[in-house]
């Protein structure tokens, strides 16, 4: 798509639907760069024309294996609304592809952030992970499970603001309070995932938020199984090393969130209630339901979208129907880009940049879940260890 007008992505595609896609594409946005490429995914770098502010443009192959994945991610997305979770403000869909407009996020992912520093100090990583905090308190609150917890799906504006984004494998819990699929990305699953019996989907987020946590502080993975099999043996008994100079505060809170038993491991707002975290000023928010847009637009969005052709009509139409088109886009992206509204959220001392460095060393012990200190172990995961993105296994 990078300089050539989209041509590798049209060329299997009948005239009519190539010509459609190409106009709304170039007619709205401008390619800049690929910012990330996976399986059924691409994330490209674009410029809203008429704004020219920068956007995410994340294109889905559709397909018949991942159909209901990208379905369920567009409706999860279209009713999320939320400062630390990324913001949806198109939907174009195709007959190849279905292509998502998002709220880019300068400072790229929390996993590259991670790699980048010598260490993040306790200040940055209780300003990131009191955020993620927030943001899944809001999925949570509103019957989402994301199910893909992970640094790689926790983005950073250029406010240093932090985003919970990718909601392919997300569910919602009041529809399927409980399932058995596996799902998720392996060195952040719990291990009910491992079993065939049903779990809370709420549950597999807190566990992962454990290992975000871990990982943030130590630039390790706390557990070493680098298959489904291997994983599947290693939490039948989890054991992962602390290390001596990790802050009790902290570590007490990793034992917590790593707590096996499901049901006894706490929901979001025992999280909050943690020594570490409690008392963070984001906490006294109050949290958003599940409503994308006030009553009335903007008067000054809408003025300034007069301004550049809209029709006001036209404008609340789209707002109304929730059409996620380019005339709703434009509204979004100047709401969340705007001067009139306040969508921070976020008065808490922002990260401070470090020192790059290589990943250090691994840590050679580990520790029974529950009971800190045991003997030495020479097998470990470190960070960079690569893994799919997503797994999905039906049980």
């Amino acid at each position: 798509m990078d300089g050539s007008r989209t041509e590798e992505v049209m060329m299997q595609q009948d005239p009519q639907d190539r010509c459609s896609e190409e106009d709304v594409l170039m007619d709205h946005f401008k390619i800049l760069k690929t910012l990330s490429t996976g399986n059924f995914a691409q994330v490209k770098m674009a410029l809203h024309l008429l704004t020219g502010v920068p956007v995410a443009l994340k294109m889905l192959e559709r397909g018949k294996t991942n159909s209901n994945i990208i379905e369920n991610e567009v409706e999860i997305m279209k009713f999320l609304d939320h400062p630390n979770i990324i913001k949806l403000f198109h939907v174009l869909k195709t007959t190849e592809h279905i292509y998502l407009v998002l709220e880019y996020a300068s400072r790229g992912d929390l996993a590259g952030h991670i790699l980048e520093v010598d260490h993040m100090p306790e200040v940055e990583v209780r300003h990131v992970f009191t955020q993620l905090v927030c943001a899944v308190k809001y999925c949570h609150e509103n019957d989402i499970a994301h199910r893909d917890i992970k640094p790689e799906n926790i983005l950073i504006d250029a406010n240093k603001i932090v985003k919970l984004c990718d909601f392919g494998l997300a569910i919602n819990v009041s529809m399927e309070p409980e399932s058995t699929m596996f799902c998720g990305t392996l060195p952040y699953c719990a291990p009910e995932l491992f079993s065939s019996q049903d779990y809370d989907p709420r549950a597999l987020d807190i566990w992962s938020m454990g290992v975000v946590l871990y990982i943030m502080m130590t630039k390790h993975y706390p557990f070493k199984g680098k298959t489904y099999n291997q994983m599947k043996i290693e939490m039948q008994k989890p054991r992962c090393y602390i290390p001596p100079k990790l802050p009790v505060h902290i570590a007490s809170l990793i034992v917590k969130l790593f707590t096996t038993n499901p049901r006894q491991r706490p929901k979001i707002h025992g999280v909050m209630e943690h020594e570490w975290l409690k008392g963070s000023e984001k906490f006294s928010k109050p949290t958003q339901s599940l409503e994308l847009l006030p009553n009335k637009p903007n008067p000054s969005i809408m003025a300034a979208m007069w301004g550049m052709g809209y029709n006001p009509k036209d404008i609340s139409k789209s707002l109304y129907e929730n059409n996620f088109d380019s005339i709703m886009a434009t509204y979004l992206i100047l709401k969340y880009n705007s001067p009139w509204v306040d969508n921070s959220n976020c008065n808490e001392k922002l990260m401070q940049p470090n020192t790059a460095m290589a990943p250090a060393d691994p840590p050679i012990c580990h520790y029974l879940l529950k009971s800190i200190g045991s003997e030495p172990d020479n097998s470990t995961s470190t960070l960079p260890a690569k893994y799919p993105s997503q797994v999905i296994i039906n049980s």
